[in-house]
């Protein structure tokens, strides 16, 4: 389950709130530990490989067999029942299950019993069929996946527009997806995706056989984004990509994707006028931006791919064009091949590597934090960060997207922080709790 704004939204100070100024006060350290270049040189034979492509297949399905938001697209079944769609799309609500009401905002106004039903009917759930037919479809643009079929936004507070609690994820172009159900406008899609479930705007994805779309379940050879953004021109459709996107390479264009016309390019979905797949076969100019394959696993790539974003704004399930915590991490394990869940909450119980911090002192959760590796991963309830190492005092630093802000009571200000920040593990939540009290656990992969 994605975890709710309140669990995501931290009020950050340090040991003393008193000492920092108005809009100076930051979690955020800067300067030489700012750099992936510092991290890098702290960090014993960082360039190692840890592990091979074959050991990383392995460890992709172990992962997949502890976590059942990882399926097998290839293995999915082609059919299933009318009840067993009802539950995937209940279960896609999340804490809109219940034919309640919610206390939501659309806006300014709290959303009315009107609204509420309106999107509720458009799951169309009425409508499905005994058996399902699974239809096969690849995202054509960046998808916003939603909760429920509808772009309109709602919100915790009036007048939010960061924290969209219908937002659930975002896909990359080339993401392929299996079909389950339509809205009850047409104009969405309940999709099972590599790594969520939840409603797409049907006009954003690309239908095909399934022998094409397993061009892109388990394409040969792929390409792999190594900046924060990258655009690419897929015929007259310019495509948006995140770090850690992977694209199929290979030698086919057209219609129906089986011309072994083309010369070796990267292959871009796109969609022609009945909604059916296009292939573009363009030239792949691999560069420090895209990499001909997945980046080697080892310490250094774990940290330079993690500084592609810095500073990048905080994004809540993929909004404005971003990353939030878990999709932040996501994204620096995925340009490795590596492919942990999307929800902080699924990544810390599906990674390999767990060392529990529950019930421990300080001192003890210091003790263990400091025998982290760079790219492990330290989780606390609705937040992941991703360690850094130690700097030359012994301090364990981190790097995360953070949405948090400073309190100060007596003077009455907020600063917020919304970005992909490095710090150390001193910052407070709302009940004054450190980070590093507050976390649960020490995760990563088996080397």
């Amino acid at each position: 389950m994605k975890w709710k704004k309140l669990a995501m939204v931290l009020v950050a100070g340090c040991c003393c709130l008193g000492a920092f100024q108005g809009a100076e006060a930051s979690i955020a350290v800067t300067g030489e530990k700012a750099t992936a270049g510092y991290w890098i040189s702290h960090t014993p034979e960082a360039d190692k490989v840890l592990l091979s492509p074959e050991q990383i297949n392995a460890q992709n399905k172990d992962m997949a067999l502890r976590d059942t938001t990882l399926p097998d697209l290839a293995a999915f079944p082609e059919t299933l029942s009318g009840t067993d769609v009802r539950q995937h799309i209940m279960a896609a609500m999340q804490d809109y299950w219940v034919d309640t009401l919610p206390e939501e905002y659309a806006g300014m106004e709290l959303l009315t019993l009107e609204q509420w039903q309106k999107v509720r009917a458009n799951c169309n759930i009425s409508n499905l069929p005994q058996t399902v037919e699974c239809q096969y479809a690849v995202t054509v643009s960046r998808i916003n996946m939603r909760l429920l079929p509808t772009l309109e936004g709602w919100y915790g507070e009036p007048g939010d527009v960061n924290y969209d609690d219908l937002q659930a994820t975002v896909l990359d172009p080339a993401e392929p997806v299996a079909v389950l159900h339509k809205s009850l406008d047409g104009k969405f899609a309940f999709v099972q995706a590599g790594d969520y479930q939840g409603w797409v705007r049907d006009s954003q994805l690309a239908y095909c056989d399934r022998e094409d779309w397993l061009r892109y379940v388990n394409p040969d050879r792929v390409a792999v984004v190594t900046a924060n953004r990258k655009y690419l021109d897929a015929g007259d459709n310019v495509q948006f990509y995140q770090l850690g996107a992977s694209i199929p390479v290979g030698k086919v264009q057209g219609e129906t994707g089986n011309l072994a016309i083309a010369n070796l390019g990267l292959l871009l979905p796109n969609r022609d006028g009945q909604g059916r797949l296009v292939i573009e076969n363009i030239p792949a100019e691999y560069d420090e931006t895209l990499h001909d394959g997945y980046l080697p696993c080892t310490r250094a790539n774990f940290i330079r791919m993690a500084f592609k974003c810095l500073g990048d704004e905080y994004g809540w399930g993929g909004q404005n064009n971003s990353v939030d915590c878990s999709s932040f991490v996501q994204d620096v394990y995925h340009t490795m091949g590596l492919n942990i869940p999307r929800d902080a909450d699924h990544q810390e119980l599906a990674l390999l590597k767990q060392v529990k911090l529950e019930g421990l002192d300080m001192t003890a959760r210091y003790q263990q934090v400091k025998q982290a590796e760079p790219g492990d991963l330290l989780f606390k309830p609705g937040h992941v960060m991703m360690y850094l190492g130690k700097d030359e005092k012994g301090t364990p630093m981190v790097i995360h997207s953070a949405s948090s802000y400073f309190t100060f009571t007596a003077g009455k200000q907020k600063h917020y922080i919304r970005q992909v920040l490095v710090s150390d593990l001193t910052y407070q939540n709302g009940a004054g709790v450190q980070t590093i009290d507050g976390l649960t656990s020490v995760a990563g992969i088996w080397h």
